[in-house]
């Protein structure tokens, strides 16, 4: 039995806010599905004052959202922005009064659909290296990105270049150790001018399978196909699952056994003919702007082979980490989980399967002052490598290992 309170604060501008103050926080993180890419994170933070007393929040102010660790040391599980503040009295007369603040804040995801990128284009180049490349263009500010008229008595009086809209240098600093590059997929070159940059990145992070998310901090990641192959599993006991409200749904309509997958010079074709036989001729597209062919075709092959069978796993997994059967390293790896994290258990209910290995693709936490519930969303295991890799064979296998009559080349 572990007594744990996650006593949340949040940081607006580096002033702190928590205990009384602080009222409610939900935050959303990730994605909904593995088919598709992270949309900007948002948090919702209500907060209580008297009223006539106002709090200094403004918009686009930074924000971070920290919870205590089982050591009670602060961890931050959400960086963004101020973009919306709604203010209500609940009460308001001479014996007291209470003032509500509905705080939205949004993820670094967010600034990136309000900007543009490419006008000069991009070479051919893998995956990650387009998007690290899209990334320095949207936070570099140059000098001829400046109105020529722009004089600097137009800005505060506070203001300096380093602190001018857009300059980022220590962002993309950040960016040569979050992005992995140079990727695993070769791009075809872009040559269709200024577009918006969110979408620039979705399509070229699509195309390289791998995936563009938020980090705690508010940083931004990019993990390649082959990156979540090294991730090291965080087990799960019945002691941490909220049993109660796990869901899953086999629908027809998730069934994909006949596919297609666009490219630079056309479209390539794949199909399961049991899975056909069995439900029906499924179809499905994946637009890319890959390079080669051969790219092209493998990825038509693994989206046929994670979608043509229905798979019978929870879609979202509850965590109550204020619950006294958690264990602390549990509950602080728990705290530390992103997108690609992976999970295992064979905790579940057995209309579920018992067991599961898979990915986190997002997290949503609902917090108090006393309790922190978070939600997984997950993707199984096979939806991102339902062929085996070579970062998935233990270093110690040798060849000898393997049996020659049943196991082949292309087995590995």
């Amino acid at each position: 039995m572990t007594t744990y309170t996650p006593f949340p604060s949040v940081l607006f501008n580096g002033v702190a806010y928590a205990d009384e103050t602080l009222s409610s926080i939900s935050i959303s993180m990730g994605r909904r599905d593995i088919m598709e890419q992270p949309q900007p994170g948002y948090a919702s933070i209500n907060l209580v004052t008297d009223a006539n007393t106002p709090l200094a929040i403004e918009l686009s102010q930074p924000v971070l959202i920290k919870i205590k660790d089982t050591a009670g040391v602060d961890q931050t599980i959400f960086g963004g922005t101020v973009s919306d503040i709604d203010i209500a009295l609940d009460q308001y007369g001479s014996i007291g009064s209470i003032a509500q603040y509905s705080i939205t804040a949004v993820g670094p995801l967010a600034q990136l659909n309000r900007r543009t990128a490419g006008g000069l284009g991009y070479a051919k180049e893998y995956d990650g290296t387009r998007i690290f490349n899209i990334l320095s263009e949207v936070f570099l500010t140059a000098w001829d990105d400046l109105a020529p008229t722009l004089e600097w008595d137009q800005l505060p009086a506070t203001a300096t270049w380093n602190s001018f809209d857009g300059v980022g240098e220590a962002v993309v600093a950040n960016l040569v150790n979050d992005i992995d590059q140079p990727g695993q997929f070769e791009l075809e070159h872009y040559t269709d001018g200024q577009a918006i940059a969110l979408q620039l990145l979705q399509i070229a992070a699509q195309s390289g399978r791998g995936v563009l998310y938020e980090g705690a901090g508010g940083e931004l990641f990019y993990d390649d196909y082959e990156s979540r192959a090294t991730e090291v599993a965080l087990p799960l006991t019945a002691d941490d699952i909220n049993s109660r409200g796990l869901r899953t749904a086999a629908q027809w309509s998730e069934i994909v056994n006949d596919a297609s997958v666009s490219y630079r010079a056309g479209t390539e074709n794949f199909s399961d003919g049991t899975s056909i036989f069995l439900y029906g001729q499924q179809s499905g597209t994946r637009a890319t702007v890959l390079h080669n062919a051969s790219d092209a075709q493998q990825q038509a092959e693994d989206f046929v082979k994670s979608r043509a069978y229905p798979m019978v796993y929870p879609e979202t997994i509850s965590l109550p980490l204020h619950s006294p059967t958690m264990g602390n390293v549990t509950r602080d790896a728990l705290i530390a989980a992103h997108v690609s994290t992976l999970v295992t258990t064979n905790a579940l209910p057995a209309v579920f399967g018992t067991t599961f290995q898979g990915y986190v693709e997002g997290l949503n936490w609902q917090l108090t002052r006393y309790t922190a519930d978070l939600t997984l969303t997950v993707s199984e295991q096979t939806e991102t490598y339902p062929s085996l890799i070579w970062f998935q064979i233990p270093v110690t296998t040798t060849w000898a290992s393997y049996t020659p009559i049943t196991d082949e080349w292309q087995d590995l």
